[in-house]
């Protein structure tokens, strides 16, 4: 076996899967969690020296891969905008379901994700890595290549932002104006 081969037996193997669901949780559809999958892994491959030399490789790997995730929602909302009225979904509906549900569940992802991307850039991922993923805020501070103090700082300036962001869902919020 190869330098190359164990390298990404000790790194990538073990983390397939959270790769693969850490995109998933942000893409929300098969097809595209499969190309973001594919451009992360084009990433990784194209800066292994740096991915292997990191400190924490595991933490750096599922930043690209919520990069890659990031990249590819950021441009299919801005090609939903360019060609509104939006196309109908792309996954067929859950049939535990019902069609109204699976309206509002689509449109609650699209207004979250929307709302992420509004966020600078470093509040994204840390939020992204920090809550949607569960990383730890070490984790998250290795990947952003910042203090676990600046990490902390991202996330919670993110939250308060998605909070603001969102807040014509909230409806309580409704309530009280």
């Amino acid at each position: 076996m190869n330098e190359s081969q164990e390298a990404y037996d000790r790194i990538l193997r073990p983390i397939e899967d959270r790769m693969i669901q850490s995109i998933w949780r942000i893409v929300r559809n098969s097809q595209d969690a499969e190309d973001a999958l594919q451009n992360a892994l084009v990433t990784i491959w194209k800066r292994w020296d740096r991915v292997t030399q990191h400190p924490c490789p595991e933490a750096l790997v599922l930043k690209m891969c919520a990069d890659a995730a990031y990249d590819l929602t950021r441009r299919k909302v801005r090609d939903r905008k360019r060609n509104e009225p939006a196309d109908a979904a792309e996954e067929p509906a859950d049939k535990a379901t019902s069609p109204t549900e699976g309206a509002i569940n689509e449109e609650l992802h699209f207004e979250v994700t929307t709302a992420i991307h509004r966020l600078p850039r470093q509040q994204a991922i840390a939020v992204l890595m920090r809550v949607i993923q569960g990383q730890s805020y070490q984790d998250v501070a290795t990947a952003l290549e910042c203090s676990e103090a600046t990490a902390r700082t991202h996330v919670a300036r993110g939250r308060t932002r998605l909070q603001t962001f969102l807040s014509h869902l909230d409806p309580t919020n409704a309530v009280r104006s």
